[in-house]
């Protein structure tokens, strides 16, 4: 795997990118003599505010569906926080997930690659995935250029759409349930699900990029067959009438709602748990080779573990079956940071979660699950040498060959303390 991505890698670097150094300006220039807009972020409060009655909202309106709710974080005493600024993530404090709107904005554009939604006018839907956090990915769209000068709430981008005259049209509401053509499965599982669930109980239209099959083995868990959400090519689409709900930007994922459980609760109980019960109740949760973030040290750690009782378990191995079963007999996950860690939401409360995170990491989204669901959550940071720290890459760009080392000690001092 690594020597494909090295190779990868060298093959951009000879050939891709000075062709796109050429092309890039070319393009750049062109684009000035076609017609185009600046590209800026919408805001929601456009829309007026219509009381939710178990439909989708009507065009250009919004609904509440459920209000905000409180849910506490409370550092654990087994805990050993980042040593970095950003460790207030994790001290005792309150954390607001807000409620659920669904938006009905008119038409816009959007694009598959990553989900973002974009008027005829440039306004960027700040409720489709990245919108209002990551715009710069559009500068990789064909339709946009980097002629629009930066201001205040801008850019500095141009959208051409004149150039997507050719783009499919779909006239009818539809909920949007998908975020981008390539879902990670924490967010999927907890941005998008719930939405599914919700589009299923009143009935609404639902609209995605083709669906993958471990999404639709999650679906069908849910009790939505095939057939009930309409998939579309990757390729951009105008939508007439894009139901958009907030969870779609992530919010879900970053701060979970109680009001999620529901969702969990009932895929769980079509799962028939039972017959997985030679499935461990203690065990460790690791990352897929190849996914960065890698441990160097993790083969003392999993001998560690084993002589405790905690077996090692790749969740990418099992069926989502398995998954479920797995997490819903759960009385000790020792998981590495990564979105599989998600599958909490299928713990019974009170199970015991230690979670091992690399500095630099800060993404507490894993802490405000677990205190949403009630589950006992150790969170054990592990500190970094200058040459780790120096090749970790960005947060949100991190370099595939990223290692640490795990501090083997103190993660099993926690699991025996922990009992």
């Amino acid at each position: 795997m690594r020597w494909r991505r090295a190779l990868s890698r060298a093959t951009s670097k000879a050939l891709r990118e000075p062709i796109r150094k050429i092309r890039e300006p070319t393009r750049q220039f062109l684009l000035k003599f076609v017609p185009g807009a600046p590209v800026e972020i919408e805001s929601t409060a456009s829309l007026p505010v219509v009381p939710y009655q178990g439909q989708t909202p009507g065009p250009g309106t919004r609904s509440l569906v459920y209000g905000e709710a409180r849910v506490a974080i409370r550092l654990h005493p087994l805990s050993r926080n980042s040593a970095d600024t950003d460790n207030f993530h994790y001290v005792d404090h309150e954390v607001v997930p807000p409620g659920l709107t669904l938006e009905n904005p008119g038409p816009h554009f959007w694009f598959s690659r990553s989900g973002l939604m974009l008027s005829p006018g440039g306004g960027i839907w700040p409720h489709s995935f990245t919108g209002p956090f990551r715009p710069d990915r559009l500068r990789t769209v064909k339709c946009v250029s980097t002629s629009a000068p930066e201001s205040a709430g801008g850019t500095g981008l141009r959208f051409h759409p004149a150039l997507l005259k050719g783009a499919p049209r779909i006239a009818d509401a539809h909920l949007i349930v998908a975020q981008s053509e390539a879902p990670n499965f924490g967010h999927y599982l907890l941005d998008v699900v719930p939405l599914v669930h919700l589009g299923k109980e009143i009935g609404a239209p639902m609209l995605s990029w083709p669906l993958k099959l471990w999404q639709k083995d999650i679906l069908a868990r849910l009790g939505v067959g095939p057939g009930r959400i309409r998939e579309i090519p990757c390729k951009t689409h105008l939508l007439d009438q894009p139901v958009v709900s907030n969870r779609l930007s992530g919010l879900g994922a970053h701060i979970a709602h109680p009001q999620a459980k529901r969702t969990f609760d009932t895929i769980k109980a079509n799962v028939p748990i039972e017959r997985h019960a030679s499935l461990p109740r203690r065990f460790y949760l690791v990352r897929g080779q190849g996914h960065g973030r890698s441990l160097k040290n993790r083969d003392a750690l999993v001998e560690a573990l084993a002589a405790r009782g905690v077996v090692a378990v790749q969740p990418e191995l099992l069926s989502f079956d398995q998954q479920v079963a797995l997490f819903a007999r759960a009385d000790l996950v020792v998981a590495e940071f990564g979105a599989a860690l998600a599958n909490v939401v299928f713990c019974p409360p009170g199970a015991k979660v230690v979670e091992i995170i690399s500095e630099g990491q800060h993404d507490p989204w894993s802490s405000h699950l677990c205190a949403m669901l009630g589950l006992e959550h150790v969170v054990q940071f592990q500190a970094l040498s200058e040459e780790e720290r120096l090749s970790r890459g960005d947060r949100f760009a991190p370099s595939p060959d990223f290692a640490f080392t795990a501090d083997v000690a103190a993660i099993c001092g926690a699991v025996d303390q922990l009992g």
